[in-house]
Protein backbone atom coordinates (compact mmCIF):
# COMPACT_ATOMS: atom_id res chain seq x y z
CA UNK A 1 0.00 0.00 0.00
CA UNK A 2 1.01 3.63 -0.47
CA UNK A 3 1.15 4.11 3.28
CA UNK A 4 3.57 1.20 3.67
CA UNK A 5 5.88 2.62 1.01
CA UNK A 6 5.99 6.02 2.70
CA UNK A 7 6.76 4.38 6.05
CA UNK A 8 9.55 2.34 4.46
CA UNK A 9 11.18 5.30 2.75
CA UNK A 10 10.72 7.58 5.77
CA UNK A 11 12.40 5.01 7.99
CA UNK A 12 15.31 4.82 5.57
CA UNK A 13 15.75 8.62 5.52
CA UNK A 14 15.60 8.79 9.32
CA UNK A 15 18.27 6.10 9.63
CA UNK A 16 20.57 7.87 7.14
CA UNK A 17 20.20 11.19 8.94
CA UNK A 18 20.38 10.03 12.55
CA UNK A 19 21.63 6.40 12.51
CA UNK A 20 18.49 5.62 14.53
CA UNK A 21 16.34 2.61 13.71
CA UNK A 22 12.90 3.75 14.82
CA UNK A 23 9.39 2.54 14.18
CA UNK A 24 7.67 5.10 11.96
CA UNK A 25 3.96 5.81 12.45
CA UNK A 26 1.70 7.53 9.91
CA UNK A 27 -1.69 8.99 10.73
CA UNK A 28 -4.45 10.30 8.49
CA UNK A 29 -5.00 13.99 9.35
CA UNK A 30 -8.56 15.01 10.15
CA UNK A 31 -8.04 18.30 8.29
CA UNK A 32 -7.53 17.88 4.52
CA UNK A 33 -5.16 20.86 4.34
CA UNK A 34 -2.70 18.87 6.49
CA UNK A 35 -2.11 16.34 3.72
CA UNK A 36 -2.97 12.69 3.14
CA UNK A 37 -0.64 11.45 5.88
CA UNK A 38 1.19 12.93 8.83
CA UNK A 39 4.03 11.67 11.02
CA UNK A 40 5.35 12.66 14.42
CA UNK A 41 8.65 10.85 13.86
CA UNK A 42 10.65 14.09 14.27
CA UNK A 43 9.05 14.76 17.65
CA UNK A 44 9.89 11.24 18.82
CA UNK A 45 13.46 11.45 17.53
CA UNK A 46 14.09 14.94 18.88
CA UNK A 47 13.28 13.85 22.39
CA UNK A 48 15.58 10.87 22.04
CA UNK A 49 18.44 12.82 20.43
CA UNK A 50 18.07 16.09 22.31
CA UNK A 51 17.50 18.08 19.10
CA UNK A 52 15.02 20.73 18.00
CA UNK A 53 12.01 18.82 16.60
CA UNK A 54 11.05 21.50 14.06
CA UNK A 55 14.57 21.62 12.63
CA UNK A 56 14.67 17.82 12.49
CA UNK A 57 11.30 17.76 10.69
CA UNK A 58 12.64 20.26 8.14
CA UNK A 59 15.76 18.14 7.51
CA UNK A 60 13.72 14.96 7.02
CA UNK A 61 11.27 16.78 4.75
CA UNK A 62 14.06 18.05 2.52
CA UNK A 63 15.50 14.57 2.17
CA UNK A 64 12.26 12.86 1.25
CA UNK A 65 10.55 15.63 -0.76
CA UNK A 66 10.22 15.29 -4.55
CA UNK A 67 12.78 17.47 -6.32
CA UNK A 68 14.26 18.23 -9.76
CA UNK A 69 17.58 16.63 -10.68
CA UNK A 70 18.42 19.41 -13.13
CA UNK A 71 16.80 22.87 -13.32
CA UNK A 72 16.64 22.48 -17.11
CA UNK A 73 14.83 19.19 -16.78
CA UNK A 74 11.14 19.70 -15.97
CA UNK A 75 10.71 16.03 -15.16
CA UNK A 76 10.87 15.41 -11.43
CA UNK A 77 13.33 12.90 -10.10
CA UNK A 78 11.53 11.96 -6.92
CA UNK A 79 13.16 10.07 -4.13
CA UNK A 80 9.65 8.94 -3.38
CA UNK A 81 7.70 9.04 -6.63
CA UNK A 82 4.29 8.65 -5.04
CA UNK A 83 4.43 12.09 -3.39
CA UNK A 84 3.64 15.55 -4.70
CA UNK A 85 4.66 17.44 -1.60
CA UNK A 86 6.24 16.99 1.84
CA UNK A 87 6.17 19.78 4.43
CA UNK A 88 7.10 20.23 8.08
CA UNK A 89 4.27 21.55 10.22
CA UNK A 90 3.74 22.87 13.73
CA UNK A 91 6.28 21.97 16.39
CA UNK A 92 7.69 19.01 14.45
CA UNK A 93 5.11 17.13 12.41
CA UNK A 94 5.71 16.13 8.79
CA UNK A 95 2.80 16.16 6.32
CA UNK A 96 2.69 14.21 3.06
CA UNK A 97 0.58 14.78 -0.05
CA UNK A 98 0.18 11.85 -2.44
CA UNK A 99 0.76 12.61 -6.12
CA UNK A 100 -2.42 13.51 -8.00
CA UNK A 101 -1.73 11.07 -10.82
CA UNK A 102 -1.53 8.30 -8.22
CA UNK A 103 -4.84 9.45 -6.76
CA UNK A 104 -6.26 9.15 -10.25
CA UNK A 105 -4.79 5.68 -10.44
CA UNK A 106 -6.95 4.63 -7.50
CA UNK A 107 -10.05 5.27 -9.62
CA UNK A 108 -8.87 2.54 -12.00
CA UNK A 109 -8.90 -0.16 -9.36
CA UNK A 110 -11.95 -1.86 -7.95
CA UNK A 111 -12.14 -2.06 -4.15
CA UNK A 112 -11.68 -5.83 -4.08
CA UNK A 113 -8.51 -5.50 -6.17
CA UNK A 114 -7.16 -2.95 -3.71
CA UNK A 115 -8.04 -5.11 -0.71
CA UNK A 116 -6.23 -8.07 -2.28
CA UNK A 117 -2.96 -6.33 -1.38
CA UNK A 118 -3.75 -6.76 2.32
CA UNK A 119 -1.80 -9.62 3.85
CA UNK A 120 -2.34 -8.85 7.52
CA UNK A 121 -3.90 -12.26 8.18
CA UNK A 122 -2.53 -14.19 5.21
CA UNK A 123 -2.40 -17.94 5.98
CA UNK A 124 -4.01 -17.27 9.39
CA UNK A 125 -6.93 -19.30 10.70
CA UNK A 126 -9.26 -17.21 12.83
CA UNK A 127 -12.27 -18.46 14.75
CA UNK A 128 -14.94 -15.91 15.59
CA UNK A 129 -17.35 -17.11 18.29
CA UNK A 130 -20.45 -14.96 18.52
CA UNK A 131 -24.24 -14.69 18.97
CA UNK A 132 -24.48 -17.15 21.94
CA UNK A 133 -28.26 -17.13 22.41
CA UNK A 134 -29.63 -19.36 25.14
CA UNK A 135 -32.26 -21.81 23.98
CA UNK A 136 -35.67 -21.62 25.65
CA UNK A 137 -35.45 -17.82 25.71
CA UNK A 138 -36.23 -15.21 23.09
CA UNK A 139 -33.52 -13.29 21.31
CA UNK A 140 -32.89 -9.93 22.89
CA UNK A 141 -30.98 -7.02 21.42
CA UNK A 142 -27.79 -7.93 23.29
CA UNK A 143 -27.62 -11.15 21.25
CA UNK A 144 -28.42 -9.07 18.18
CA UNK A 145 -25.38 -6.86 18.77
CA UNK A 146 -22.97 -9.76 19.21
CA UNK A 147 -24.38 -11.41 16.08
CA UNK A 148 -24.05 -8.25 14.01
CA UNK A 149 -20.54 -7.46 15.27
CA UNK A 150 -19.27 -11.03 15.02
CA UNK A 151 -20.43 -11.39 11.42
CA UNK A 152 -18.81 -8.06 10.48
CA UNK A 153 -15.51 -9.13 12.07
CA UNK A 154 -15.61 -12.45 10.24
CA UNK A 155 -16.02 -10.66 6.90
CA UNK A 156 -13.31 -8.13 7.70
CA UNK A 157 -10.87 -10.89 8.66
CA UNK A 158 -11.63 -12.71 5.41
CA UNK A 159 -10.86 -9.54 3.44
CA UNK A 160 -7.39 -9.44 5.01
CA UNK A 161 -6.52 -12.96 3.85
CA UNK A 162 -7.65 -15.09 6.81
CA UNK A 163 -9.53 -18.36 6.72
CA UNK A 164 -12.45 -17.77 9.08
CA UNK A 165 -14.53 -20.25 11.09
CA UNK A 166 -17.84 -18.93 12.45
CA UNK A 167 -18.70 -20.63 15.76
CA UNK A 168 -21.72 -20.24 18.03
CA UNK A 169 -21.66 -21.59 21.60
CA UNK A 170 -25.19 -21.78 22.95
CA UNK A 171 -26.56 -22.39 26.42
CA UNK A 172 -29.04 -25.24 26.08
CA UNK A 173 -28.82 -26.64 29.62
CA UNK A 174 -29.03 -25.15 33.08
CA UNK A 175 -31.48 -23.41 35.43
CA UNK A 176 -32.86 -21.14 32.69
CA UNK A 177 -34.01 -24.19 30.71
CA UNK A 178 -35.66 -25.73 33.76
CA UNK A 179 -37.47 -22.47 34.52
CA UNK A 180 -38.63 -22.13 30.92
CA UNK A 181 -39.98 -25.70 30.67
CA UNK A 182 -41.64 -25.49 34.09
CA UNK A 183 -43.27 -22.17 33.22
CA UNK A 184 -44.26 -23.40 29.76
CA UNK A 185 -46.10 -26.38 31.21
CA UNK A 186 -47.98 -24.13 33.62
CA UNK A 187 -49.05 -21.78 30.82
CA UNK A 188 -50.08 -24.63 28.53
CA UNK A 189 -52.17 -26.17 31.31
CA UNK A 190 -53.89 -22.85 32.03
CA UNK A 191 -54.56 -22.12 28.36
CA UNK A 192 -55.47 -25.76 27.45
CA UNK A 193 -52.68 -26.01 24.89
CA UNK A 194 -51.20 -29.28 23.64
CA UNK A 195 -47.78 -29.81 22.09
CA UNK A 196 -49.17 -31.26 18.87
CA UNK A 197 -51.08 -28.03 18.21
CA UNK A 198 -48.25 -25.70 19.24
CA UNK A 199 -45.85 -27.58 16.93
CA UNK A 200 -47.79 -26.14 13.96
CA UNK A 201 -47.31 -22.54 15.07
CA UNK A 202 -44.82 -20.25 13.29
CA UNK A 203 -41.34 -20.43 14.78
CA UNK A 204 -41.43 -16.93 16.27
CA UNK A 205 -44.74 -17.69 18.04
CA UNK A 206 -43.30 -20.86 19.58
CA UNK A 207 -40.24 -18.89 20.69
CA UNK A 208 -42.49 -16.23 22.20
CA UNK A 209 -44.36 -18.91 24.14
CA UNK A 210 -41.05 -20.20 25.48
CA UNK A 211 -40.11 -16.67 26.47
CA UNK A 212 -43.34 -16.37 28.42
CA UNK A 213 -42.55 -19.71 30.05
CA UNK A 214 -39.11 -18.50 31.14
CA UNK A 215 -40.58 -15.29 32.56
CA UNK A 216 -43.18 -17.32 34.45
CA UNK A 217 -40.58 -19.78 35.80
CA UNK A 218 -38.32 -16.94 36.93
CA UNK A 219 -41.17 -15.10 38.60
CA UNK A 220 -42.41 -18.18 40.48
CA UNK A 221 -39.01 -19.73 41.20
CA UNK A 222 -38.73 -18.97 44.91
CA UNK A 223 -42.16 -20.43 45.62
CA UNK A 224 -41.40 -23.55 43.55
CA UNK A 225 -37.66 -23.85 44.04
CA UNK A 226 -37.55 -27.57 44.89
CA UNK A 227 -39.71 -28.54 41.91
CA UNK A 228 -37.74 -26.47 39.41
CA UNK A 229 -34.36 -27.53 40.81
CA UNK A 230 -35.44 -31.18 40.61
CA UNK A 231 -36.40 -30.63 36.98
CA UNK A 232 -32.99 -29.09 36.36
CA UNK A 233 -31.26 -32.17 37.84
CA UNK A 234 -33.36 -34.45 35.65
CA UNK A 235 -32.38 -32.45 32.58
CA UNK A 236 -28.67 -32.74 33.43
CA UNK A 237 -29.12 -36.50 33.99
CA UNK A 238 -31.09 -36.85 30.74
CA UNK A 239 -34.00 -38.45 32.60
CA UNK A 240 -36.38 -40.03 30.08
CA UNK A 241 -39.37 -38.42 31.79
CA UNK A 242 -38.28 -34.93 30.68
CA UNK A 243 -36.26 -35.51 27.50
CA UNK A 244 -39.19 -35.45 25.06
CA UNK A 245 -40.36 -31.98 26.07
CA UNK A 246 -36.73 -30.80 26.31
CA UNK A 247 -35.89 -31.92 22.77
CA UNK A 248 -39.11 -30.47 21.34
CA UNK A 249 -38.65 -27.07 22.94
CA UNK A 250 -34.92 -26.94 22.21
CA UNK A 251 -35.70 -27.45 18.54
CA UNK A 252 -38.28 -24.66 18.66
CA UNK A 253 -35.50 -22.30 19.73
CA UNK A 254 -33.01 -23.54 17.16
CA UNK A 255 -35.52 -23.17 14.31
CA UNK A 256 -36.31 -19.64 15.49
CA UNK A 257 -32.61 -18.76 15.73
CA UNK A 258 -31.92 -20.12 12.24
CA UNK A 259 -34.56 -17.87 10.73
CA UNK A 260 -32.98 -14.91 12.47
CA UNK A 261 -29.46 -15.81 11.33
CA UNK A 262 -30.67 -15.94 7.72
CA UNK A 263 -32.40 -12.61 8.11
CA UNK A 264 -29.11 -11.08 9.20
CA UNK A 265 -27.07 -12.87 6.47
CA UNK A 266 -25.16 -15.15 8.83
CA UNK A 267 -24.41 -18.86 8.55
CA UNK A 268 -22.32 -20.62 11.18
CA UNK A 269 -19.77 -23.28 10.34
CA UNK A 270 -20.71 -25.16 13.50
CA UNK A 271 -23.02 -24.82 16.47
CA UNK A 272 -21.56 -25.85 19.83
CA UNK A 273 -23.82 -26.56 22.80
CA UNK A 274 -23.34 -26.30 26.52
CA UNK A 275 -25.08 -29.66 27.04
CA UNK A 276 -22.37 -31.36 24.99
CA UNK A 277 -19.64 -30.00 27.27
CA UNK A 278 -20.96 -31.23 30.64
CA UNK A 279 -19.10 -34.56 30.71
CA UNK A 280 -16.02 -33.51 28.73
CA UNK A 281 -15.51 -30.32 30.73
CA UNK A 282 -15.89 -32.10 34.05
CA UNK A 283 -13.46 -34.80 32.96
CA UNK A 284 -10.79 -32.26 31.95
CA UNK A 285 -11.09 -30.47 35.27
CA UNK A 286 -10.97 -33.64 37.36
CA UNK A 287 -7.96 -34.99 35.45
CA UNK A 288 -6.01 -31.83 36.20
CA UNK A 289 -6.53 -31.62 39.95
CA UNK A 290 -3.15 -30.84 41.48
CA UNK A 291 -1.85 -29.45 38.18
CA UNK A 292 -4.24 -26.63 37.33
CA UNK A 293 -7.11 -27.03 39.77
CA UNK A 294 -7.47 -27.62 43.51
CA UNK A 295 -10.13 -29.12 45.75
CA UNK A 296 -11.59 -26.58 48.16
CA UNK A 297 -14.41 -27.58 50.54
CA UNK A 298 -15.52 -30.29 48.14
CA UNK A 299 -15.55 -28.07 45.06
CA UNK A 300 -12.87 -28.00 42.35
CA UNK A 301 -11.55 -24.49 41.90
CA UNK A 302 -8.97 -22.52 39.94
CA UNK A 303 -6.83 -20.42 42.27
CA UNK A 304 -6.37 -17.38 40.08
CA UNK A 305 -4.63 -15.16 42.61
CA UNK A 306 -1.24 -16.62 41.75
CA UNK A 307 -1.74 -15.27 38.21
CA UNK A 308 -3.14 -11.90 39.25
CA UNK A 309 -6.71 -13.12 38.78
CA UNK A 310 -9.31 -14.48 41.22
CA UNK A 311 -10.59 -17.89 42.32
CA UNK A 312 -13.49 -19.42 40.42
CA UNK A 313 -15.35 -22.71 40.87
CA UNK A 314 -15.14 -25.12 37.91
CA UNK A 315 -16.98 -28.10 39.47
CA UNK A 316 -19.38 -27.63 42.39
CA UNK A 317 -19.28 -29.60 45.63
CA UNK A 318 -22.17 -31.77 44.37
CA UNK A 319 -20.22 -32.66 41.22
CA UNK A 320 -21.80 -30.36 38.60
CA UNK A 321 -19.51 -28.46 36.19
CA UNK A 322 -20.07 -24.69 36.21
CA UNK A 323 -19.97 -22.48 33.12
CA UNK A 324 -16.21 -22.32 33.65
CA UNK A 325 -15.92 -26.09 33.76
CA UNK A 326 -17.96 -26.52 30.62
CA UNK A 327 -15.86 -23.84 28.92
CA UNK A 328 -12.85 -26.15 29.27
CA UNK A 329 -14.67 -28.76 27.22
CA UNK A 330 -15.85 -26.18 24.71
CA UNK A 331 -12.36 -24.72 24.27
CA UNK A 332 -10.92 -28.12 23.39
CA UNK A 333 -13.89 -29.02 21.17
CA UNK A 334 -13.61 -25.79 19.17
CA UNK A 335 -9.86 -26.19 18.70
CA UNK A 336 -10.38 -29.76 17.48
CA UNK A 337 -13.01 -28.53 15.00
CA UNK A 338 -10.74 -25.77 13.67
CA UNK A 339 -7.06 -25.54 14.59
CA UNK A 340 -7.18 -21.77 14.92
CA UNK A 341 -4.24 -19.40 15.14
CA UNK A 342 -6.48 -16.84 16.81
CA UNK A 343 -9.92 -16.90 18.37
CA UNK A 344 -12.14 -13.93 19.14
CA UNK A 345 -15.01 -14.26 21.63
CA UNK A 346 -17.64 -11.59 20.91
CA UNK A 347 -19.39 -11.49 24.29
CA UNK A 348 -20.79 -8.88 26.70
CA UNK A 349 -18.48 -6.93 28.99
CA UNK A 350 -20.00 -8.53 32.09
CA UNK A 351 -18.07 -11.70 31.21
CA UNK A 352 -14.64 -10.02 31.20
CA UNK A 353 -13.35 -11.53 34.46
CA UNK A 354 -14.80 -14.92 33.50
CA UNK A 355 -12.79 -15.00 30.28
CA UNK A 356 -9.58 -13.92 31.98
CA UNK A 357 -9.77 -16.99 34.21
CA UNK A 358 -10.84 -19.56 31.59
CA UNK A 359 -8.24 -18.28 29.12
CA UNK A 360 -5.54 -18.82 31.72
CA UNK A 361 -6.84 -22.27 32.63
CA UNK A 362 -6.89 -23.33 28.96
CA UNK A 363 -3.39 -21.92 28.46
CA UNK A 364 -2.10 -24.01 31.37
CA UNK A 365 -3.94 -27.04 30.01
CA UNK A 366 -2.24 -26.81 26.60
CA UNK A 367 0.03 -23.79 25.93
CA UNK A 368 0.66 -24.77 22.31
CA UNK A 369 -3.04 -24.65 21.47
CA UNK A 370 -4.20 -21.74 23.61
CA UNK A 371 -1.38 -19.45 24.80
CA UNK A 372 -1.86 -15.89 23.49
CA UNK A 373 -4.40 -17.10 20.94
CA UNK A 374 -7.68 -16.00 22.50
CA UNK A 375 -9.19 -12.57 22.88
CA UNK A 376 -12.44 -11.35 24.38
CA UNK A 377 -14.07 -8.45 22.53
CA UNK A 378 -15.89 -6.95 25.51
CA UNK A 379 -19.22 -5.78 24.14
CA UNK A 380 -21.10 -2.82 25.56
CA UNK A 381 -24.83 -2.83 26.28
CA UNK A 382 -27.63 -1.83 23.92
CA UNK A 383 -30.05 0.70 25.34
CA UNK A 384 -33.33 1.65 23.73
CA UNK A 385 -34.64 5.15 24.14
CA UNK A 386 -37.66 5.03 26.43
CA UNK A 387 -37.53 1.28 27.07
CA UNK A 388 -36.37 -0.89 29.98
CA UNK A 389 -35.90 -4.59 29.42
CA UNK A 390 -35.71 -7.76 31.50
CA UNK A 391 -36.08 -11.28 30.12
CA UNK A 392 -36.86 -12.50 33.64
CA UNK A 393 -40.00 -10.40 33.83
CA UNK A 394 -40.83 -10.77 30.17
CA UNK A 395 -40.40 -7.03 29.59
CA UNK A 396 -38.20 -7.25 26.52
CA UNK A 397 -38.22 -5.81 23.07
CA UNK A 398 -37.85 -8.81 20.82
CA UNK A 399 -35.49 -8.45 17.88
CA UNK A 400 -38.40 -9.26 15.57
CA UNK A 401 -40.41 -6.39 17.05
CA UNK A 402 -37.46 -4.01 16.77
CA UNK A 403 -37.03 -4.78 13.08
CA UNK A 404 -40.77 -4.33 12.52
CA UNK A 405 -40.60 -0.91 14.20
CA UNK A 406 -37.69 0.06 11.95
CA UNK A 407 -39.48 -1.30 8.86
CA UNK A 408 -42.41 0.98 9.63
CA UNK A 409 -40.01 3.92 9.56
CA UNK A 410 -38.40 2.66 6.34
CA UNK A 411 -41.81 2.27 4.73
CA UNK A 412 -42.48 5.95 5.36
CA UNK A 413 -39.06 6.74 3.92
CA UNK A 414 -39.77 4.77 0.76
CA UNK A 415 -43.04 6.63 0.21
CA UNK A 416 -40.99 9.79 -0.27
CA UNK A 417 -39.19 8.12 -3.16
CA UNK A 418 -40.49 6.35 -6.25
CA UNK A 419 -39.63 2.73 -5.48
CA UNK A 420 -42.42 0.36 -6.47
CA UNK A 421 -41.00 -2.85 -7.95
CA UNK A 422 -39.42 -5.07 -5.31
CA UNK A 423 -40.51 -2.72 -2.53
CA UNK A 424 -41.01 -5.35 0.19
CA UNK A 425 -37.55 -6.83 -0.36
CA UNK A 426 -36.01 -3.36 -0.37
CA UNK A 427 -37.82 -2.34 2.83
CA UNK A 428 -36.50 -5.47 4.57
CA UNK A 429 -32.93 -4.85 3.34
CA UNK A 430 -33.03 -1.18 4.34
CA UNK A 431 -34.44 -2.00 7.77
CA UNK A 432 -31.73 -4.59 8.46
CA UNK A 433 -29.15 -2.10 7.23
CA UNK A 434 -30.56 0.55 9.58
CA UNK A 435 -30.35 -1.79 12.57
CA UNK A 436 -26.92 -3.15 11.75
CA UNK A 437 -25.35 0.21 11.02
CA UNK A 438 -26.79 1.80 14.18
CA UNK A 439 -25.00 -0.91 16.15
CA UNK A 440 -21.76 -1.05 14.18
CA UNK A 441 -21.06 2.68 13.99
CA UNK A 442 -20.40 2.69 17.73
CA UNK A 443 -17.18 1.20 19.10
CA UNK A 444 -18.02 -2.35 20.18
CA UNK A 445 -16.82 -1.78 23.74
CA UNK A 446 -19.09 1.21 24.25
CA UNK A 447 -22.82 1.20 24.96
CA UNK A 448 -25.20 1.77 22.07
CA UNK A 449 -28.24 4.00 22.47
CA UNK A 450 -30.65 2.87 19.78
CA UNK A 451 -33.24 5.27 18.43
CA UNK A 452 -35.59 4.00 15.71
CA UNK A 453 -36.19 7.46 14.26
CA UNK A 454 -32.52 8.37 13.79
CA UNK A 455 -31.70 4.87 12.51
CA UNK A 456 -33.76 5.48 9.34
CA UNK A 457 -32.85 9.13 8.82
CA UNK A 458 -31.51 10.25 5.44
CA UNK A 459 -30.00 13.36 6.98
CA UNK A 460 -27.48 11.78 9.32
CA UNK A 461 -24.99 9.02 9.93
CA UNK A 462 -27.28 6.07 9.17
CA UNK A 463 -27.45 2.90 7.11
CA UNK A 464 -30.23 4.28 4.86
CA UNK A 465 -28.12 7.38 4.13
CA UNK A 466 -25.29 5.18 2.85
CA UNK A 467 -27.70 3.03 0.84
CA UNK A 468 -29.22 6.18 -0.64
CA UNK A 469 -25.79 7.41 -1.68
CA UNK A 470 -25.00 4.05 -3.28
CA UNK A 471 -28.35 4.12 -5.11
CA UNK A 472 -27.49 7.61 -6.34
CA UNK A 473 -24.22 6.36 -7.88
CA UNK A 474 -26.06 3.54 -9.61
CA UNK A 475 -28.68 5.93 -10.94
CA UNK A 476 -25.99 8.04 -12.58
CA UNK A 477 -24.32 5.00 -14.13
CA UNK A 478 -27.55 3.39 -15.30
CA UNK A 479 -28.79 6.57 -16.94
CA UNK A 480 -25.67 6.82 -19.01
CA UNK A 481 -25.65 3.11 -19.84
CA UNK A 482 -21.87 3.10 -19.98
CA UNK A 483 -20.93 0.90 -17.03
CA UNK A 484 -19.99 -2.07 -19.22
CA UNK A 485 -18.01 0.10 -21.61
CA UNK A 486 -16.04 1.66 -18.78
CA UNK A 487 -15.28 -1.66 -17.15
CA UNK A 488 -13.99 -3.07 -20.43
CA UNK A 489 -11.82 -0.06 -21.28
CA UNK A 490 -8.11 -0.68 -21.54
CA UNK A 491 -6.44 0.68 -18.39
CA UNK A 492 -3.87 2.73 -20.29
CA UNK A 493 -6.53 4.21 -22.58
CA UNK A 494 -8.78 5.11 -19.66
CA UNK A 495 -5.86 6.52 -17.70
CA UNK A 496 -4.99 8.77 -20.62
CA UNK A 497 -8.57 9.98 -20.88
CA UNK A 498 -8.67 10.75 -17.17
CA UNK A 499 -5.44 12.73 -17.28
CA UNK A 500 -6.21 14.70 -20.45
CA UNK A 501 -9.87 15.42 -19.69
CA UNK A 502 -9.66 16.06 -15.98
CA UNK A 503 -8.62 19.24 -14.27
CA UNK A 504 -9.39 18.23 -10.71
CA UNK A 505 -11.83 20.39 -8.81
CA UNK A 506 -11.41 20.61 -5.01
CA UNK A 507 -14.51 18.46 -4.46
CA UNK A 508 -13.21 15.79 -6.85
CA UNK A 509 -9.84 15.79 -5.17
CA UNK A 510 -11.54 15.49 -1.80
CA UNK A 511 -13.34 12.30 -2.92
CA UNK A 512 -10.14 10.85 -4.35
CA UNK A 513 -8.26 11.46 -1.12
CA UNK A 514 -10.91 9.54 0.83
CA UNK A 515 -10.83 6.66 -1.66
CA UNK A 516 -7.07 6.44 -1.12
CA UNK A 517 -7.47 5.22 2.48
CA UNK A 518 -9.97 2.37 2.02
CA UNK A 519 -7.52 -0.57 2.36
CA UNK A 520 -5.82 1.05 5.35
CA UNK A 521 -9.12 1.52 7.17
CA UNK A 522 -10.08 -2.12 6.59
CA UNK A 523 -6.69 -3.27 7.88
CA UNK A 524 -6.99 -1.11 10.99
CA UNK A 525 -10.52 -2.39 11.61
CA UNK A 526 -9.16 -5.95 11.52
CA UNK A 527 -6.26 -5.15 13.83
CA UNK A 528 -8.35 -3.33 16.43
CA UNK A 529 -11.56 -5.41 16.11
CA UNK A 530 -13.37 -2.20 15.24
CA UNK A 531 -15.99 -2.31 12.45
CA UNK A 532 -16.95 1.24 13.48
CA UNK A 533 -13.82 2.48 11.65
CA UNK A 534 -15.31 1.26 8.37
CA UNK A 535 -18.62 2.93 9.25
CA UNK A 536 -16.83 6.23 9.86
CA UNK A 537 -14.97 5.88 6.58
CA UNK A 538 -18.09 5.11 4.51
CA UNK A 539 -20.01 8.01 6.03
CA UNK A 540 -17.14 10.37 5.23
CA UNK A 541 -16.95 9.06 1.66
CA UNK A 542 -20.71 9.44 1.19
CA UNK A 543 -20.64 13.01 2.47
CA UNK A 544 -17.75 13.96 0.20
CA UNK A 545 -19.39 12.37 -2.86
CA UNK A 546 -22.78 13.97 -2.22
CA UNK A 547 -21.14 17.39 -1.88
CA UNK A 548 -19.37 16.82 -5.21
CA UNK A 549 -22.61 15.57 -6.80
CA UNK A 550 -24.56 18.63 -5.70
CA UNK A 551 -21.93 21.10 -6.91
CA UNK A 552 -20.82 19.66 -10.25
CA UNK A 553 -22.52 18.48 -13.39
CA UNK A 554 -21.65 14.93 -14.39
CA UNK A 555 -23.59 14.07 -17.54
CA UNK A 556 -22.61 16.26 -20.44
CA UNK A 557 -19.74 17.97 -18.65
CA UNK A 558 -16.28 18.29 -20.15
CA UNK A 559 -15.06 15.96 -17.40
CA UNK A 560 -17.77 13.34 -18.01
CA UNK A 561 -15.42 10.38 -18.45
CA UNK A 562 -13.58 11.06 -15.22
CA UNK A 563 -16.68 11.91 -13.21
CA UNK A 564 -18.50 8.79 -14.28
CA UNK A 565 -15.48 6.70 -13.34
CA UNK A 566 -15.25 8.53 -10.01
CA UNK A 567 -18.95 7.83 -9.40
CA UNK A 568 -18.48 4.18 -10.29
CA UNK A 569 -15.53 3.81 -7.90
CA UNK A 570 -17.43 5.48 -5.07
CA UNK A 571 -20.36 3.11 -5.67
CA UNK A 572 -18.10 0.05 -5.77
CA UNK A 573 -16.35 1.15 -2.57
CA UNK A 574 -19.62 1.79 -0.73
CA UNK A 575 -20.91 -1.60 -1.82
CA UNK A 576 -17.76 -3.43 -0.74
CA UNK A 577 -17.52 -1.54 2.55
CA UNK A 578 -21.16 -2.23 3.39
CA UNK A 579 -20.67 -5.88 2.48
CA UNK A 580 -17.83 -6.07 5.01
CA UNK A 581 -20.32 -4.84 7.59
CA UNK A 582 -22.86 -7.48 6.56
CA UNK A 583 -25.14 -4.95 4.89
CA UNK A 584 -26.77 -5.53 1.51
CA UNK A 585 -27.21 -2.63 -0.90
CA UNK A 586 -30.30 -1.73 -2.93
CA UNK A 587 -30.19 -0.31 -6.44
CA UNK A 588 -33.06 2.14 -5.93
CA UNK A 589 -34.48 4.20 -3.07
Amino acid sequence: MIKDEIIKQLGSVVKNLTSENIEVQLETPEIADHGDYSSNVALVLAKKLGKNPRELAESISLEIAPRSLDPRDQRRNRKLEILDKVQPAGPGFINFWVAKDLLLETTLKFPQDRLSSLNLNSDQKIMVEYAHPNTHKELHIGHMRTLITGEALARIFESTGATVFRANYQGDIGPHVAKAIWGLKKIMEEESLIFEAVEKWPNHDKAHLLGKGYARGSKDYEANKLEIDTLNTKLYNQDESVMDVYKRTRQWSLDYFEEFYKRFYTKFDKLFFESEMVDSGKKIVEENIGKIFEVDEGAIVFKGEKYGLHTRVFVTSVGNPTYEGKEMGNGVAEWEAFHFDHKVHVVGSEQASYFQVVFKALELLDPEKFKDKQRHLSMGMVQLIGRKMSSRTGEILRVDDLIDDVKAGVDELIKIGSLEEGKSEAVEAIAVAAVKYSVLKVNAEQNVVFDVKSSVSLDGNSGPYLLYTFARTQSVINKLKIENALRSSEPKDLRRKLKTNSQLEPEELSVLRVLLHFPEVVEMAAKSLAPNLICNYLFNLAQKYNFFYQKHKIVGSEQEVFRIKLTQTVGDTLKKGLDLLGIRTVEKM
